[in-house]
């Protein structure tokens, strides 16, 4: 099946330029052509279905790169749900979780922690086509200290050479990547955000064994000193990355040459920054514990910083934690202009081509080019002139299958 897209504008998110009057073609699960619409022939038309958005722009899709599926994002008793509920709600809920994202332009999505006994199943029912639901990466359990974050969904491990088995366990049983806890989170009471849960020598055996089993490693990192300690063991991609100081009296220790190491070793650094806003939009009071929302002028301004040291950022909502629903993706590119105050392409970069380069899926993934996975979205305006446009997608093409095509779902 062929089909062809026409727009006003063409982001192809594979540079800063965009095509005006372009067009997208789709022959099977793949892209086959670029271009402008007067470049269109007789023989691309031949066979092919046709549609036409207007003042439409057409974009890739959007790469979600922290969920937690099983995670019911309730505003208050999310910690309560996930502490009590059996496997079979964590199913339901993850069923649910994988069609809120897509439908709203979530194309391939990132799981940083989820039981074994959930995520599994889900991702491969995905590939089996048995769910409707994003492309979906899979970390599987994260690795964590006896009684440390997420404990109660993780594998706890303490040791260079427990944490070095948690990683060849998670490998056994299918992971697509490594998640481990380098500092306690706000989610787990009773944890240290702003201390380290492991040795800068722990958390680089992990990567060296993981990079053995060509897996790439994540670490959920609040304070200064674990991000060191992450930054020094070659950690792949942080996440939070949130200065927090150990010092409870002081709130961020933002140390500028550890964010130039960052941008120097070629690390992705996942801020979740849209959180906070979506607490404030919600009604949620800052947590004691958490940097952000206690001062989130300061921590933009050191993302902003970060940024201009050239740190590579990419798209995590950390979805299924308190108010961070699963169909809010459009929020953090939506957050990074007005609030980091980088370019609407700039955010959209983060949000696929960056983000696909993270996850070592360039090559599919994150660009409309010649060759790649069709995973297509148009959006009902321009979002380069208006970033919040990207909350109003018209249609949605999932690896080649229209989900939504004119403002109407078609699953």
């Amino acid at each position: 099946m062929k089909t062809i897209l026409n727009a006003k504008k063409v982001i192809t998110c594979s540079d800063h330029n965009t095509i005006v009057n372009g067009s997208v073609i789709i022959e099977g699960d793949k892209i086959s052509k670029v271009t402008t619409q007067d470049k269109i022939t007789v023989t691309d038309r031949l066979g092919a279905e046709e549609h036409t958005f207007g003042d439409g722009s057409i974009i890739p899709g959007f790469i979600e790169m922290h969920s937690h599926i099983h995670c019911s994002a309730h505003p208050t008793d999310a910690h309560k749900h996930i502490t009590s509920e059996t496997n079979e709600t964590f199913l339901i809920r993850g069923t649910q979780a994988l069609r809120s994202a897509l439908m709203s332009g979530v194309t391939t999505m990132r799981d940083l922690g989820s039981r074994n006994e959930v995520i599994f199943p889900l991702r491969n029912s995905i590939s089996e086509e048995i769910l409707v639901g994003p492309r979906l990466i899979a970390a599987g359990t994260p690795i964590t200290t006896t009684g440390g974050h997420c404990n109660w969904f993780g594998t706890e491990a303490d040791t260079v050479e427990e944490v070095v088995q948690a990683v060849r366990q998670q490998f056994k049983v299918g992971a697509d990547c490594i998640k481990i806890m380098s500092t306690g989170g706000g989610f787990t009471p009773g944890t240290n955000v702003r201390k380290p849960q492991y040795t800068a020598e722990i958390i680089k055996a992990a990567v060296i064994d993981a990079d053995r089993l060509g897996l790439k490693v994540a670490a959920h990192c609040h304070g200064t000193a674990g991000i060191k300690n992450c930054v020094e063991a070659g950690i792949h991609n942080l996440i939070h990355c949130s200065w927090m100081s150990e010092n409870p009296e002081e709130l961020y220790d933002y140390d500028t040459d550890t964010a130039d190491l960052i941008a120097e070793k070629n690390m992705y650094v996942d801020p979740t920054l849209a959180l906070s806003h979506l607490n404030k939009l919600r009604g949620k009071s800052p947590s004691p514990a958490s940097g952000m929302a206690s001062n989130p002028e300061r921590r933009f301004e050191i993302l902003r910083d970060m940024w201009d040291r050239g740190v590579k950022f990419v798209t995590g909502m950390d979805s299924g934690m308190a108010n961070a629903n699963f169909d809010d993706f459009p929020y953090i590119p939506e957050v990074m202009v007005k609030e980091m105050k980088i370019s609407p392409i700039d955010a959209l970069i983060c949000a696929t081509r960056t983000s696909a380069e993270c996850l070592g899926m360039s090559n599919q993934i994150g660009t409309l080019e010649i060759g790649k996975s069709a995973d297509i979205l148009v959006v009902n305006g321009d979002p380069l002139a208006d970033i919040t446009k990207l909350h109003d997608i018209n249609t949605i093409i999932s690896q080649g299958k229209k989900i939504k095509l004119k403002n109407k779902f078609l699953i």
